[in-house]
């Protein structure tokens, strides 16, 4: 159970708040009621009360409130717009005509309910000269309205402060100023309704009130448009952050291929994902990857006798991966092409990146080079291909096993790097040879198939 506590001049009247009922208790000691049929007024039902009951105890009198839930309070009326204040406002001015009843009662922020319509409706209520507050006239309902309307705009007073003495100063604004000066009833009821009209007229410039059905239709078209947008936008982003810049990149590795700038190409295309680029663009970063290698002229011109647009793309591939340092990649790419001389010069690339790794400890650098040898060699035998151990320098007899070993010689470590190094450069092209053979022995099969 809720507690709503009002003070207004020498009253204080505390409400227990249950669901839809406010109750109020007041010793009779409060009041100048001699019988209860005396409070029969408070329970008549009029347009400008909740509707109320009364019990009368030994020492006690309790009002019984009944609030409508569809009623809209004093927080309610703080949101709506401008002119609907004004409106609010103004309908309180009624009000002024129970002044000649025997009713009594006082404007404050929670005494005081609207309806649709902003249509005041009074909570409590007394009966002049029997149940507080004992009188109510013009100049004290002209205060409790002047500090009502400004506490509805102020964002520095409230209706208390107002009502205990800061009336005076709330002069903020013009408006204020004017509801200060207002010297009677007819004058600030006369300066609401102009200022309500004002406003009206400034919201119907603005605004344009339409059917509900409409309004439904137009939301819905609106939701309808923003999705639209959402979906349109998508594309929109791809091309212009993805699609647009990548076509930029392929079109200018295009022009540096032309140019022979093979680096230039090999930048341009550096964060683009191989499987992604078309066909000619790996054709071009392919070309311009093995012209980057550490081969001879003739090496790479024996290599390239096999890659024009229309090689397997896996084989522009295996050389774009190979470029990039990515060995793994290339040495699956070859097994999936079955060409040995491929796999083989991928096990002498990782020989090399494993040897050139400095992140590697002795013993790792042995095994993973180790690991590679074996490998090679066991597609060595089972191709019967050339050992890389041999070469066409009658002088070197040192071999890739020799050079595995020599992590383990420190004497030996600076000669051996040197001989594996010019090893795996002659095997690189024993490899070369051995694929340019393949190739014309394969061409020389097709021209005798067509005899």
């Amino acid at each position: 159970m809720d507690e709503k506590i009002i003070q207004i001049e020498s009253m204080t009247y505390k409400f227990s708040v249950e669901q839809d009922m406010w109750h109020l208790q007041l010793p009779k000691s409060q009041t100048r009621v001699r019988d209860v049929r005396q409070l029969a007024l408070i329970s008549e039902g009029t347009e400008f009360f909740v509707p109320a009951s009364v019990k009368d105890s030994e020492d006690l009198i309790t009002f019984s409130f009944k609030m409508d839930e569809g009623k809209r309070k004093w927080k309610d009326i703080q949101k709506l717009e401008r002119h609907d204040q004004l409106r609010m406002l103004c309908n309180i001015g009624k009000l002024k005509n129970i002044l000649a009843s025997r009713i009594t009662f006082f404007l404050h922020p929670d005494n005081l309910v609207f309806d649709e319509n902003l249509m005041p409706s009074l909570i409590y209520r007394g009966i002049r000269d029997l149940v507080p507050p004992f009188d109510i006239d013009e100049a004290k309902f002209l205060h409790q309205y002047k500090c009502l309307i400004i506490a509805v705009f102020s964002k520095s007073h409230s209706f208390n402060d107002l009502y205990l003495g800061s009336l005076n100063n709330a002069k903020n604004t013009e408006f204020e100023r004017k509801v200060n000066e207002a010297a009677d009833f007819d004058t600030l009821l006369d300066l609401l309704k102009k200022s309500y009209f004002k406003e009206k007229k400034e919201v119907e410039k603005k605004m344009q009130f339409v059917p509900k059905k409409r309004f439904r239709l137009y939301k819905q078209l609106t939701f309808g448009l923003i999705a639209l947008s959402v979906i349109l936008a998508i594309p929109l982003v791809y091309f212009g952050f993805v699609k647009i810049p990548f076509q930029g990149h392929l079109l200018q590795a295009h022009r540096d291929f032309l140019s022979q700038d093979y680096s230039q190409v090999i930048v341009e295309l550096d964060g683009e994902k191989p499987e992604n680029i078309p066909d000619t663009g790996k054709y071009v970063l392919a070309y311009s990857y093995i012209k980057s290698e550490k081969l001879s002229d003739d090496q790479k011109d024996a290599i390239l006798k096999n890659v024009s647009i229309k090689s397997d793309p896996n084989y522009l591939l295996y050389w774009i991966y190979n470029g990039r340092g990515d060995f793994e990649r290339s040495v699956d790419l070859a097994k999936y092409l079955d060409d040995p001389q491929l796999i083989m010069y991928g096990f002498i690339k990782q020989i090399e990146k494993v040897k050139n790794n400095p992140d590697l400890t002795g013993t790792e650098r042995e095994n993973k080079v180790q690991k590679y040898l074996d490998q090679y060699n066991s597609y060595k035998e089972k191709y019967g291909l050339k050992s890389l151990t041999e070469t066409e320098n009658p002088d070197s007899t040192t071999n890739i096993q020799d050079a595995s070993q020599s992590n383990e010689t420190g004497n030996q470590e600076s000669t051996n790097a040197n001989t594996n190094e010019n090893n795996q450069k002659d095997a690189a092209q024993e490899t070369i040879k051995n694929q340019d053979t393949n190739g014309k022995a394969d061409n020389q099969k097709k021209t005798d198939n067509k005899k």
